[in-house]
């Protein structure tokens, strides 16, 4: 189940930002940005409600979402959201979100795989069009490819229900 729909919001972001690197076990970096996490209720319960409208998955939470700039040849490469554990609460990821906030980049195409891994392309692309949204379940494998021009900005989120 991947749904395609437009979220248009604006959203509070400081001038300065975190740095988003994740390194694998063997050093080799595996994502590449700048982050800042949005915590504000309001804000996390009108994404909830909007998500909840595209699925019948029970979802009763979200986490803070994340905002993340990309610059040129910042990367996000292939991987889950899921956690091998529920949360303390008894709760697991069960829906993931990316929302791109603007179109002035090249590159950063997001690729989420649906395909057999037997097939020489096992992916879709989606079109980095400001405010597309793709809602995706968060065992799906998925990747933000470089940056080749341009910040690529972004909100992405994941929601939360029983397992």
């Amino acid at each position: 189940m991947i749904h395609y729909t437009n979220i248009n919001k604006s959203f509070s972001i400081p001038d300065t930002l975190e740095d988003g690197v994740i390194t694998e076990e063997s050093g080799k970096v595996k994502r590449n940005s700048k982050v800042f996490f949005i915590k504000d209720v309001v804000t996390c319960k009108e994404i909830l409600n909007l998500i909840n409208q595209t699925t019948v998955i029970q979802l009763t939470d979200i986490e803070p979402l994340q905002y993340s700039e990309y610059g040129v040849d910042d990367e996000y490469g292939w991987h889950r959201d899921i956690h091998d554990n529920p949360y303390s609460n008894g709760l697991v990821r069960k829906v993931s979100f990316s929302t791109i906030l603007n179109d002035d980049f090249e590159g950063g195409e997001f690729d989420i795989e649906t395909k057999n891994p037997a097939d020489k392309k096992r992916y879709d692309t989606f079109d980095n069009k400001k405010y597309n949204t793709i809602i995706f379940p968060s065992h799906m494998w998925h990747r933000v490819r470089p940056v080749k021009s341009g910040i690529r900005k972004s909100i992405v989120g994941w929601v939360l229900g029983p397992p």
